[in-house]
């Protein structure tokens, strides 16, 4: 029996831990031996009524705070997503004895793709809707139609995720200030650690060139699904599981 591993999960910009949706439930059977945290991002999820930072080193700080892994000293893999991703890399440049693996799934960087690849211009106008939008079945309903692909796995996941968000409600200005902190952050020049890079061909929020130029400059190859959205824990949960090692 090999050896349990210890995972954090991350989501990104305006998601919380109850967006995973069955992801976790499916990544829990494919490795019954291994441990999780999941962690919600400050301003994110149960943790809403806190104000989100500005800085991607911030978002580390507080992390570290909140996960037992680190209180414990045990070494551990990072999945993260998008913003998620950032904070990751940061982690693994501040504290590179922490973080064994990290598997950073559709992420970008200001130093390897300009503003218009990092978040699409058709996405801007109905962020902005978004930001000030009080119904939880229409806000959850037009951000899986931005991040997602799979009408079947939508529907499927939806119900779940908008009871989330009516006792999660996020707050406009920490969508701006988590806006702020991805625009502004940097990659380090060369990867911090053992990264995987993953993206997808079929991401409409942020393009798929941003994984393959971070791959590029890092001298690694990502790996691409073909027809995912952003989220591609939602879209295909049993794709991402199976990529992760």
């Amino acid at each position: 029996m090999p050896n349990p591993r210890r995972w954090i999960l991350l989501r990104g910009l305006a998601r919380g831990r109850g967006h995973w949706g069955s992801f976790v439930q499916k990544m829990q059977a494919h490795f019954p031996n291994d441990e999780f945290e999941l962690i919600d991002l400050k301003g994110n999820g149960e943790r809403f009524t806190e104000q989100s930072p500005l800085h991607v080193e911030d978002y580390v700080r507080d992390l570290r705070a909140h996960s037992q892994f680190v209180k414990d000293g045990k070494p551990f893999n990072i999945l993260a997503v998008s913003l998620g991703a950032m904070i990751t890399v940061e982690w693994m440049r501040e504290y590179p004895h922490e973080v064994q693996k990290a598997i950073l799934v559709c992420t970008s960087s200001s130093g390897f793709s300009p503003f218009y690849d990092r978040y699409r211009l058709r996405n801007y106008l109905p962020t902005l809707r978004l930001a000030i939008e009080t119904s939880a079945e229409k806000w959850e309903r037009d951000i899986l139609e931005m991040v997602t692909n799979s009408h079947e796995r939508r529907e499927a996941e939806i119900g779940a995720m908008i009871e989330y968000s009516k006792r999660n409600p996020m707050k406009v200005t920490n969508i701006l200030r988590q806006l702020a902190a991805a625009s502004r952050y940097r990659f380090p020049k060369d990867a911090p650690g053992d990264i995987k890079i993953i993206g997808s061909h079929g991401d409409r929020l942020v393009s798929p060139r941003c994984s393959l130029k971070i791959a590029e400059g890092w001298g690694l190859k990502a790996v691409m699904h073909p027809w995912a959205g952003h989220d591609i824990p939602v879209d295909d949960p049993q794709w991402l599981i199976e990529h992760l090692l």
